[in-house]
């Protein structure tokens, strides 16, 4: 019964920390939540044992000491921590590299059997499985930055680490066309 109460008063004028009419009182001559008259007092966010005797309407005033409570119950502040510049930058690294690998991979002959295609070749199924594999590390790291920030630094170090290696198969790939260029036009 008690929870009820409760839930129907912070319906109706809403939560402590809200700040508006229901964070206290509605000043005289003001209309509460549902548009009561002049002079009614809206209480929200109460404790069990006080939302009973505290409705929607009342004339009853609160005391002081009750609003007070209220207007301290507000959740605690917590600073929106910015993520790390060396970890922002290391993201476009990746990412730069990765595409740079998939432009030169695509349609060379692939031996890695999970990204081959049907003909053996690097086309759609290798670009969705690299892509899918980077994005869920970068998502991952995401979730990790925003919640300890401090780790910023060491996600930089994995995606630059990262980048190296996209970078040295692109590298390498594009090496592979010119060696293969160059048999062509030695036949």
């Amino acid at each position: 019964m008690r929870l009820m109460a409760i839930l129907l008063a912070i319906s109706v004028a809403g939560p402590a920390w809200a700040g508006g009419p229901g964070a206290g009182e509605a000043a005289a001559g003001e209309a509460g939540p549902g548009g009561a008259g002049a002079g009614e007092r809206w209480a929200g966010g109460l404790v069990a044992g006080e939302a009973a005797a505290a409705t929607v309407g009342a004339s009853a005033a609160l005391s002081p000491a009750l609003i007070k409570r209220l207007r301290g119950a507000a959740p605690p502040e917590r600073p929106v921590a910015r993520s790390p510049p060396l970890w922002k930058a290391s993201l476009v690294a990746v990412v730069v590299a990765a595409a740079a690998d998939v432009a030169t991979s695509y349609g060379k002959r692939e031996l890695n059997p999970a990204l081959q295609g049907g003909n053996g070749r690097f086309g759609g199924r290798g670009i969705a499985i690299k892509s899918l594999v980077t994005g869920s590390a970068l998502a991952g790291q995401w979730f990790l930055v925003r919640k300890a920030p401090e780790s910023g630094t060491y996600a930089a170090v994995a995606n630059f680490g990262m980048a190296g290696v996209f970078t040295a198969a692109a590298v390498h790939n594009s090496g592979n066309r010119r060696a293969a260029r160059a048999a062509t036009l030695a036949q």
